[in-house]
């Protein structure tokens, strides 16, 4: 219903009006925001306030986010939409694509270095954050004691760095202030779903509190928008002896490569995926080694011009076949592995498009651009193979083991293929989100479309004050 004060004089409804002058000016901005240039770090808020906060936040489920805007939480932010994260579902090559940076040399700070011929990062300097290549905080960074803390105190560690992204963005004079909090990951690794709904509950005041806060100093709302670059399995887990294994099958672990039965590879955090270094003569082998282990989601092996996928009852090969549209090939060698065939077929074409709207919440959410993308541009230094494992297992790195086990155990791993832990969240409190995949969520929170929504709801904004002081002064 349009009140009396919609009218002008004319009688035309003046809200019409203005809706249709908003709607040119958003073709007008399409056509005129270049998309190259579309995110400015460096850009300032005309009142000295950020209009708008990125809210990387380290491995929040899509699960528990909805669970909780179903119970009536986080109720300012519109529909929560999926984020599917890369493949491995890691922190350093997820983030790395959210924000749209050179892709890291692994996937992750330790990894085989091809050019050394050995794993490095093995330094007491890895576990800084400094040292890991997520996306670019405008807040303050962390050091290794903080990380530390962050695996023996995590809920009030992770609330405390929230408070301090609060002041940080608060001291800015920045348009847009990127924030990433990373103390969440540690949250879910040894509190689980429990520990999850806890610490965004105080998420969710916090920022209900920092908006209060904005408001009085501007008058005005803060657009937020939040992402998490993975999930969790929020599930206990044993280990897969992949040493054991390989060695029963001929290969023996090194932490270089020199001879054909060598593997090398860096046994990660909690995670359940794992990068293995084979010789061209012994990857194959490896590869069906571990296929049929139990805990093993899939094994995937770099062959070049396809990948291979190996499960314990099938194999197949995902190929690029175009990149504009983005379009893949999959043909079933044994079985159908990644279930995508129909009937008796066994070689499909997949357009990425609807790959993704078909598979983003299956057992493994768009498979085919992630195993591509995993040897293919994720990373600068892919592996030979790549392990996925199931929910309920992990690789096992014994001092991150140890440590947790002091403390009762940890609840979630993350790195698979598995819908659990590959999915991440996007939300906002401003504008409506789609399911996203990494890519696309960069050109949600930093591309020309996002930077033309933005700058049409400042237009809004502007124009509605106006139009309300126009209102008061009539009335």
């Amino acid at each position: 219903m349009v009140s009396s004060e919609d009218y002008t004089p004319a009688g035309k409804p003046d809200l019409l009006r203005r809706r249709a002058a908003f709607a040119l000016l958003a073709c007008l901005l399409a056509l005129v925001t270049p998309a190259a240039a579309a995110f400015d770090r460096s850009a300032e808020s005309p009142d000295g306030v950020p209009q708008r906060l990125v809210l990387a936040i380290d491995g929040i489920p899509y699960d528990v986010f909805v669970e909780l805007q179903g119970r009536g939480h986080f109720s300012a932010f519109r529909p929560a939409a999926r984020m599917v994260s890369t493949f491995p579902s890691l922190s350093d090559v997820a983030f790395a694509a959210i924000e749209g940076g050179d892709p890291p040399d692994g996937y992750q700070t330790t990894h085989y270095d091809p050019v050394r011929n050995k794993v490095v990062g093995h330094s007491i300097g890895a576990l800084s954050e400094r040292a890991h290549p997520k996306i670019a905080s405008d807040a303050t960074s962390h050091s290794v004691p903080h990380r530390v803390m962050g695996y023996v105190t995590p809920q009030r560690i992770a609330l405390g760095e929230l408070r301090e992204i609060g002041r940080d963005l608060l001291r800015s004079r920045k348009q847009t202030f990127v924030a990433y909090l990373g103390t969440s990951d540690a949250v879910l690794h040894l509190k689980g779903r429990a520990g999850a709904e806890t610490f965004l509950l105080q998420v969710d005041a916090y920022l209900q509190d920092l908006q209060a806060r904005v408001r009085e100093r501007t008058g005005r709302e803060l657009m937020i928008d939040i992402v998490s670059d993975h999930g969790s399995t929020m599930v206990g887990s044993k280990v897969v002896p992949v040493e054991k294994l390989l060695g029963q099958c001929g290969f023996r672990r090194n932490r270089g490569m020199t001879e054909a039965i060598d593997t090398a590879y860096s046994l990660p955090g909690i995670v359940g995926s794992l990068a293995i270094t084979a010789s061209p003569e012994g990857a194959e082998a490896a590869a069906r080694c571990l296929a049929v282990a139990e805990g093993m989601d899939l094994v995937a092996i770099n062959r070049g011009d396809a990948v291979g996928v190996l499960t314990a009852d099938g194999e197949a090969e995902v190929r690029l076949l175009a990149t504009f549209p983005e379009r893949y090939g999959y043909r079933a060698l044994r079985g159908d592995p990644l279930g995508l065939l129909d009937g008796a077929a066994t070689e499909q074409v997949f357009e990425q498009a609807t790959a993704f709207r078909q598979t983003r919440d299956a057992p493994r959410p768009d498979p085919l651009r992630r195993l591509w993308r995993a040897f293919h541009g994720d990373v600068k230094n892919p592996s030979a193979l790549l392990l996925s494992l199931d929910d309920g297992y992990e690789v096992g790195n014994p001092a991150l083991r140890l440590m947790t086990r002091l403390r009762g155990g940890h609840a979630g791993t993350h790195g698979s293929m598995t819908r659990l832990a590959s999915l991440g969240v996007i939300a906002s409190n401003w504008r409506d989100v789609d399911d996203v995949n990494v890519a696309s969520a960069n050109h949600a929170l930093f591309g020309a479309g996002a930077i033309t929504a933005m700058k049409l709801a400042l237009a809004k904004r502007a124009d509605d004050a106006r139009h309300d002081g126009s209102s008061a002064s009539r009335r």
